[in-house]
Formats: C-alpha cells, sequence, structure tokens
C-alpha cells in the first residue's frame, strides 16, 4: 500500500490567536431561546463587545446536539457543568474579566458567573457541528446548504461535506431569526480552525455560526 501523509496537516500547529473563554456559572432555570437575553446581559457589562471579534455559544445541557431532537419554547436547568463560553481573540480576552462575580439578568431570569477557567484552544477536528446558523426566511433545505457553502467559499474553503439539521428559530424584539443545525466532515485541519475562528452567517453574538468540534456522524446518528 502507497501511503502519503500531507506534510503541512502533519505538523499543523493549532493557533492561538482566537481561544474559548469559559467560565464556570450558577442558575436555576434558563430559557432555551435564551440568544437574545444572554447578548444584551453582557452588553451591558461590555459595551464595546460588538466591536471586537467574538461569538458567544449557546448555552445549553445535552439534547442530542439540535440534531434529532426538535425543542421549541421552554426551559432547562444547568449543572455545575454547565459552562459560559465565548470565543474571543486571546488579545482581548481580558476585556471578559469584568465578568467574573457578575449576575447576568436576563429579564425573569439571571445567571451568576462564578468563576473564570483556563481558556479553550480551538479543535483541530475534520468534523464541526454549528446548532444554529442564521439564514434568509424560506429557505429549502438544498438553498440552505448552497447559502452555507457560499458563505464558508468566502473564508477560502471549499468544503466537501455538509448535513444539515434541525430549524429552530431566535426571538428577539426585531423578529425572529431563522436558524437551522449543521455539520460540516472531511475538513483539513487548517480549515476546521478558521471556520472555527470566523464562523459563518450573522448574529454570532447570539449564537448562531458557532462551530464545535464533532466526534463523528455516528455520534449524532445514534441520539
Amino acid at each position: 500500500m502507497y501511503w502519503k501523509e500531507d506534510i503541512k496537516e502533519e505538523n499543523f500547529v493549532i493557533p492561538d490567536n482566537v481561544v474559548d473563554a469559559q467560565f464556570s456559572i450558577e442558575s436555576k432555570i434558563i430559557p432555551i431561546d435564551h440568544g437574545y437575553l444572554l447578548y444584551k446581559a453582557i452588553l451591558k457589562l461590555i459595551p464595546d463587545i460588538e466591536s471586537k471579534n467574538t461569538a458567544i455559544h449557546d448555552i445549553s445541557v445535552a439534547d442530542g446536539n439540535g440534531w434529532e431532537q426538535k425543542i421549541k419554547g421552554g426551559f432547562f436547568y444547568p449543572s455545575r457543568r454547565t459552562k459560559l463560553t465565548i470565543r474571543i481573540a486571546k488579545k482581548d480576552i481580558e476585556t471578559l474579566n469584568i465578568l467574573v462575580g457578575a449576575n447576568l439578568e436576563m429579564d425573569d431570569y439571571s445567571i451568576k458567573i462564578t468563576k473564570s477557567l483556563t481558556p479553550k484552544l480551538l479543535s483541530d477536528s475534520p468534523i464541526l457541528f454549528a446548532k444554529y446558523v442564521a439564514h434568509p426566511e424560506n429557505l429549502t433545505e438544498d438553498d440552505f446548504l448552497n447559502f452555507c457553502y457560499s458563505e464558508i467559499k468566502n473564508l477560502d474553503i471549499d468544503v466537501k461535506k455538509m448535513m444539515p439539521g434541525l430549524s429552530r428559530e431566535i426571538t428577539t424584539p426585531s423578529g425572529v431569526i431563522n436558524t437551522r443545525s449543521l455539520m460540516l466532515a472531511d475538513l483539513r485541519k487548517s480549515e476546521s480552525v478558521k471556520i472555527q475562528e470566523f464562523g459563518i452567517g450573522n448574529h454570532q453574538l447570539l449564537g448562531c455560526g458557532i462551530f464545535v468540534p464533532q466526534k463523528g456522524i455516528e455520534q449524532v446518528e445514534a441520539v
């Protein structure tokens, strides 16, 4: 058998210019549709967060990664392992220090940020998953895939495999944001990191277009 490794990929080192800042939290109950409420609460403490390369991850408990289990409305109950994660340029990470010890007021709900954890590097996983990708209204599944392909192509990446998942809505005062989940596969290490660094689509401060590593298609199909 002849097997030639991609030398550039074999020696690839994950850069640390963008990281996932993580925080331990305490909260009794959080609405599942909390993207806008969380963003506004953080914005009060960090008014210039919109000017930074920042994305606020959805806070969630295990629910099949939004792939098989459709949840509309409702609430969930954070555990001690539940975290707040904010993807941010490493040079700006000290901006988030003000969050430690703060209470994020989200209308009738609140989140206490108890401590800052060690920031995590992005992943070089060949499989990535985004729970929410914001998209224009009334897209068919094929239209959605074409939209995502175009967004990723803007990063100079020719994605090989995409699989759409569940449609969900994010509520904001100005209207509903239409989203759908998306899995990408067969990514090169450098492509995977780049997609995580930049994300795709709009509303990343509301949890959209943010990719995280996925162990495999089998993991998704098993839930």
